[in-house]
């Protein structure tokens, strides 16, 4: 199959190949390998050899690709914002709108090129500049979904290796933490449950949260997040234990403690580790992206060649 990536006139600017590896009425994956030299950029770089799997579709308004380097490592993953991909049977015509998105393997997300495409933009009708920015959020959707299988295969994969189990300690995330874990066929084999610790009486007598701790810092703090890890591998007799404590939303903040701040902690052999992390989207946002925060932190404690000792916080926001 000859693919052709055409600028946003519809003037082809690259050909190459690509193995069809499946395709329906309205999406073709192909396998494409990188022959040009290194490229580097400030996230990836792509050197020769380098396995692209391709997805196109010609009824959505974006492109996405899975980077690989040639032993198999994974790279990350880019989509083009781009008009419906034209599909025949021998050739892929796309047309790229200079609006891309790149996610790497620790689920850091970057929106590139937005002032080429508002340049762009003016070019294009207005009922295809707003479908162009309109995919935006759902390629962003699209490549969390695409991480968050990568990060479960990965914290599984870690944890079976060392025959350990885990659990959950969750409050402002309700459980979503756990839901994310057994989406994963199999998670059974080392996911042992988890603690819905809403109130601070649950933190208390079920995790063993010290009652100066929520006295003196508070339910949304860092001390409190390492107790609830703490705890719940005492509860639940699990090797390692993750937390989530903060502040959903909408209301509940302060000057001190505003609306989307949480807290995500580890607890096991390897050591002791709590994010701090202040997010600013609506209710059902913060909890998404404090079970993703919980999952990148499981998969670097789990991965890391170093561990970080007890408390060690590292502060974020998004």
């Amino acid at each position: 199959m000859r693919v052709h990536k055409c600028d946003h006139r519809s003037k082809r600017r690259v050909s190459y190949d690509g193995d069809v590896l499946s395709r329906d009425g309205e999406r073709i994956t192909l396998r494409a390998i990188w022959t040009l030299p290194t490229r580097t950029l400030p996230y990836v770089t792509f050197e020769q050899g380098d396995i692209f799997i391709e997805t196109f579709y010609t009824d959505r308004w974006y492109n996405l690709f899975e980077i690989r380097h040639r032993h198999g490592d994974l790279k990350g993953w880019y989509a083009d914002v781009a008009r419906p991909a034209r599909i025949t049977n021998d050739d892929i015509e796309w047309d790229d709108l200079a609006l891309d998105i790149w996610m790497d393997p620790d689920g850091v997300m970057l929106i590139l090129d937005e002032d080429e495409f508002e340049t762009l933009a003016r070019e294009l009708p207005p009922n295809e500049a707003a479908s162009a920015r309109g995919a935006v959020a759902l390629i962003q959707d699209e490549l969390r979904t695409q991480w968050r299988r990568f990060a479960n295969d990965a914290i599984a994969h870690a944890l079976i290796q060392r025959h350990w189990t885990l659990g959950t300690a969750e409050s402002c995330t309700g459980g979503l933490i756990g839901d994310v874990i057994t989406d994963r066929p199999g998670s059974s084999a080392y996911f042992v449950g988890g603690i819905i610790a809403y109130s601070n009486a649950i933190k208390q007598h079920t995790l063993g949260v010290h009652e100066a701790t929520l006295r003196q810092h508070g339910a949304v703090s860092e001390p409190c997040a390492l107790e609830m890890a703490r705890g719940v591998r005492h509860a639940l007799m699990v090797d390692l234990g993750v937390s989530a404590t903060g502040i959903a939303g909408p209301d509940g903040g302060s000057a001190d403690k505003p609306v989307g701040l949480t807290y995500v902690g580890v607890s096991s052999p390897l050591g002791e580790q709590v994010e701090r992390h202040v997010w600013s989207r609506d209710r059902a946002g913060n909890k998404q992206a404090t079970a993703d925060a919980a999952l990148r932190l499981l998969m670097r404690h789990l991965t890391a060649t170093g561990h970080p000792g007890a408390q060690a916080e590292s502060h974020r926001s998004g």
